[in-house]
């Protein structure tokens, strides 16, 4: 039957021989360094990949140690601007403290000071009385005056005090 179909089975076996050889041949000298410099590959390959993987957790480290360090700033920061905030008002009560008691201070000269001089008009207003009554009663001495005329002598002293005390009340007020 291989004749009838024209098959030589010696042809085939030589074939198959051949095959088999030349398979052997690229299995020993070329699919071996083939397949060797494909795992090389392989392994440079996933030896970036896991230095890439290594970079970016150290990426990821760095990152999440300078937010840190940033929410850390921001903290000194805002506690820096209260501290600030804080001294400015204590200096702005220190300085109202201060300026009060000058206040105080200088109310309680003027009153002293007015006071003063309340008493020194007083003492003017007693003085010019005393010397008005001492030349009303000078006058009646030396002239003997008449009763009509010591009388109005009088009321001109007196008049002379009212008016004595209505311009010192009015330089007082």
């Amino acid at each position: 039957m291989t004749d009838a179909l024209g098959i030589d089975l010696k042809f085939i076996a030589i074939q198959a021989i051949g095959f088999l050889i030349l398979m052997f041949i690229l299995i020993k000298y070329a699919f071996g360094p083939i397949y060797a410099l494909l795992a090389q590959r392989q392994t440079t390959i996933q030896g970036n990949l896991d230095e890439a993987q290594k970079r970016r957790d150290d990426m990821v480290h760095l990152q999440t140690d300078y937010q840190q360090r940033l929410v850390k700033i921001e903290d000194e920061a805002r506690d820096k601007v209260q501290a600030a905030v804080k001294e400015a008002q204590a200096a702005r009560d220190e300085i109202l403290a201060k300026a009060n008691a000058d206040r105080e201070a200088i109310v309680a000269r003027g009153s002293e000071e007015m006071q003063r001089e309340r008493d020194k008009a007083l003492a003017s207003m007693r003085d010019e009385i005393a010397e008005l009554a001492f030349q009303a009663a000078n006058r009646a001495v030396r002239g003997n005056l008449p009763a009509s005329a010591q009388s109005q002598l009088i009321s001109e002293v007196v008049a002379g005090i009212s008016a004595g005390k209505l311009a010192q009340n009015g330089s007082a007020a």
